[in-house]
């Protein structure tokens, strides 16, 4: 007996002609899609998608419909099947929903689990606030998985224990500080200190994972050449004040390690399926080599969660000013929020235009809830966020 998962379930033959065995195999990643056979069992979808990496093996062409042998290709086949009759990864993703179905199911037993529900304020200190948006494509999303064997190259992200299509909250977090500095920060790349100021608030905003380092690398370096030598060492000096006046969670002035206020939660999609890209031969105007992706397709619809704790901004013992300073912290992230969802995209192949969402929704499911407020605030759209930002703000004086 076969211990091996991907051994027992393997939709290679070992036993029997050369012919029989392919007529095999070709039945048994029909089966395999299906759930059928020997792979009636396995009722996971997920599962029965990845034994599709198993038709790798197969050291021959299988036959096509007419039984002629040697036609077609093992791993072709495991992908989108023959002609008109699909088959493989392509049947799962297109044929009747059945992989959205999954995924419906999926995403039921996350909500009753209370993985992916509404934030709760409760107990956080005031000036804290979380933000809701119920995103529907307007184009599709991609984000690599990190399987090491799949059928396709450009598999999708799932999440590892429900099989449900996702984007991560480190995927958010990288996307909406690119964004805040495209908008926030090189409009003021001339004037080193309002760029200084920005750069702080967006310090304490995202956190600083590598400190104040002596020889910056990646994102910092990136910043100081943005700006320039003067803001930088403005920027420094500020920082260094901040934390030796005790003013931040660290006093550690020399390095400045700290968490941002920003805390940012998966994004799941109930929908997915397979799209492809042929790229054409300048000469013949032709492609020869599709390259398949699974996407998250336009129409996939998914929640936004983002929540702020005000851990900068804890020394201010009156409530009205540390509201202030949240709320100019939540317009600030509103507005770059705003420009990554509608413009930039927040996927892989941005430059086709994927990860771009819609700019409606229906208006009791966007919320901005904050400590202190006995209801959430409702919005439809970007522009009535923005509306109801701006009232808070005037409120708040």
């Amino acid at each position: 007996m076969l211990y091996d998962y991907y051994a027992a379930f393997s939709v290679q033959e070992r036993e029997g002609s050369r012919e029989e065995k392919r007529e095999k195999e070709k039945r048994n990643i029909n089966d395999l899609v299906r759930g059928k056979g020997k792979y009636v069992e396995i009722n996971d979808l997920r599962a029965r998608t990845g034994l599709l990496v198993t038709a790798l093996g197969i050291d021959s062409k299988l036959p096509d419909a007419r039984s002629r042998p040697d036609r077609i290709d093992p791993k072709a086949y495991a992908r989108t099947g023959e002609g008109q009759s699909p088959s493989g990864l392509k049947t799962v993703m297109h044929s009747g929903g059945s992989y959205n179905d999954y995924i419906a199911c999926r995403l039921s037993e996350l909500d009753l689990l209370g993985i992916d529900n509404l934030v709760d304020l409760h107990g956080l200190p005031e000036g804290s606030w979380s933000l809701e948006l119920p995103l529907t494509l307007a184009s599709p999303f991609y984000s690599r998985d990190d399987i090491p064997f799949y059928i396709i190259d450009n598999p999708l992200r799932v999440d590892k224990v429900f099989g449900v299509p996702f984007t991560a909250a480190p995927t958010w977090k990288g996307s909406l500080r690119w964004a805040m500095m495209k908008e926030h920060l090189e409009p003021v790349e001339k004037n080193p200190e309002q760029f200084a100021r920005r750069r702080l608030q967006h310090c304490l905003l995202f956190g600083t994972e590598k400190g104040l380092e002596t020889n910056p690398s990646g994102w910092a370096a990136h910043l100081d050449r943005l700006g320039g030598r003067k803001a930088q060492d403005a920027f420094r000096r500020q920082v260094k004040d901040l934390f030796s006046a005790g003013k931040g969670p660290r006093k550690d002035e020399e390095t400045a390690h700290t968490a941002g206020m920003l805390h940012f939660f998966p994004t799941f999609w109930d929908k997915v399926e397979m799209a492809v890209l042929n790229p054409h031969d300048r000469k013949y105007k032709a492609g020869k080599n599709p390259i398949y992706y699974e996407v998250a397709p336009r129409g996939a619809r998914g929640m936004f969660r983002l929540l702020y704790v005000p851990l900068h901004h804890l020394e201010e013992t009156q409530n009205k000013k540390r509201n202030h300073e949240a709320i100019c912290d939540l317009k600030t992230v509103a507005a770059a929020l705003e420009t990554l969802l509608l413009q930039y995209g927040f996927s892989a192949k941005k430059s086709l235009g994927w990860g771009v969402v819609e700019d409606s929704w229906e208006q009791s499911r966007g919320n901005l809830c904050l400590q202190g407020l006995d209801s959430p605030v409702c919005f439809g759209s970007f522009s009535e966020l923005e509306e109801k930002v701006n009232f808070l703000l005037r409120e708040v004086g």
